[in-house]
């Protein structure tokens, strides 16, 4: 009994910590947008500035999202799991690299 309950409260907490990384990128976007929007009205648009909030968003996000995967491998740690958690890591971790540089040469 006790298993069971603490496998549902592993989803439900994995559940909230995806949640909250698709909400950060999607809140970042929506700052994007405006932001975009607020340069275009006023003629000064400077793309540099919005891709570097957008990134960073987006790089929050995708942490946010790679530990709900773990979390979720705890609920079933079977090999086949472990190794699709392997691999999302490992893409998730890799477009995080490339969006933290580009960010940091553009700063």
């Amino acid at each position: 009994m006790n298993m069971i309950v603490a496998t549902g409260v592993l989803h439900i907490i994995r559940d909230a910590i995806g949640l909250i990384g698709v909400l950060v990128i999607c809140l970042g976007a929506i700052r994007a947008a405006y932001q975009y929007g607020m340069y275009y009205l006023s003629n000064k648009f400077d793309a540099n500035d919005i891709r570097l909030m957008f990134g960073d968003s987006i790089i929050l996000g995708l942490e946010f999202m790679m530990g709900a995967d773990i979390i979720g491998s705890l609920v079933a740690p079977d090999y086949y799991n472990l190794g699709l958690l392997a691999i999302i890591v490992l893409i998730r971790t890799v477009l995080s690299y490339f969006l933290s540089r580009e960010l940091q040469a553009r700063s």
